[in-house]
């Protein structure tokens, strides 16, 4: 028996973020673990151009990292502006997946490619648990 999942595709969010110097590791470009703080913030913000955080915060409910997946194409260095493309992939039952996309701003160059999964998470159980149907309604708009 295989489990059903709901999939379709949301929006595109963008958002730039600049490349500083604390950004920047001994190769002179960005180390690789920045790279996720840069995702997160696209996916922060994300949410935050619709109303999935405050439907989820009603709900006793936060979304937690369960897995990346990312592919490095490009290094990016200092002064550099990328910008980052967001986008919701999947929604099942309990995770939630984004696939997002880092170019140098300004260019076709992809930095990395991202795929990453998170899970509704129950904040007062503090276990996974099943995203509502108005959050998944939310995370696709």
């Amino acid at each position: 028996m295989t489990k059903q999942t709901e999939s379709t595709t949301g929006r595109v969010s963008k958002t730039t973020i600049k490349v500083r110097n604390y950004h920047i590791d001994s190769f002179q470009h960005v180390n690789n673990m920045r790279y996720m703080e840069f995702l997160e913030e696209a996916r922060w913000c994300h949410f935050e151009n619709n109303e999935t955080l405050v439907l989820a915060s009603k709900e006793d409910t936060t979304f937690v990292i369960a897995n990346y997946n990312i592919n490095f194409k490009f290094p990016a260095s200092m002064h550099q502006e990328l910008e980052l493309h967001s986008q919701v992939i999947k929604v099942g039952g309990s995770s939630v997946t984004f696939h997002q996309i880092i170019y140098i701003k300004g260019t076709d160059l992809v930095a990395l490619e991202a795929d990453v999964v998170l899970v509704a998470f129950d904040i007062k159980t503090q276990k996974p648990k099943k995203i509502s149907p108005i959050i998944k309604d939310e995370l696709f708009k």
